[in-house]
């Protein structure tokens, strides 16, 4: 048989492993944690970043086509000179905002600028189905 002593020494050693190992496993948890929280920051402020850049992509992308449209039909640097006021908004209401107009443009060219194309006989428009806007006296409600 073996003594007491040397029994109860291994484990005692082996407990204080076990403690020091359990200190260094909380040590690294609590150092990804903080590394995990400033990595989602970084994600977060990077997507916030890239929504405003989208945004002013498609703000230039418009300017541009006013510009060469400007160009293109001979109004020259008068239509083009005309400020432009730039306020930030929500990325889903300035998308909204950007396919109105995309829209109103839309219907202003081919309807109002190339002799009614989409304009059924009853004053609905093909392309959006409800009745059109742009040419006065058809939005009105008879009732």
């Amino acid at each position: 048989m073996t003594p007491i002593s040397t029994i109860t020494l291994p484990a005692r050693h082996d407990s204080a492993a076990a403690r020091e190992l359990a200190l260094e496993h909380g040590a690294l948890t609590r150092q990804l944690a903080g590394l995990q929280r400033r990595m989602s920051e970084q994600v977060r402020a990077q997507a916030l970043q890239l929504t405003a850049l989208e945004e002013e992509v498609l703000c230039l992308r418009g300017e541009l086509i006013v510009t060469r449209t400007c160009m293109l039909w001979g109004l020259g640097a008068a239509g083009v000179a005309r400020p432009v006021l730039r306020r930030p908004r929500a990325p889903v209401v300035a998308a909204q905002d950007h396919m109105a107009e995309a829209s109103g443009v839309i219907c202003q060219t081919g309807c109002v600028g190339h002799a009614h194309p989409w304009l059924e006989a009853d004053g609905q428009c093909r392309r959006t189905g409800v009745t059109c806007n742009q040419i006065p006296g058809l939005a009105e409600d008879p009732i």
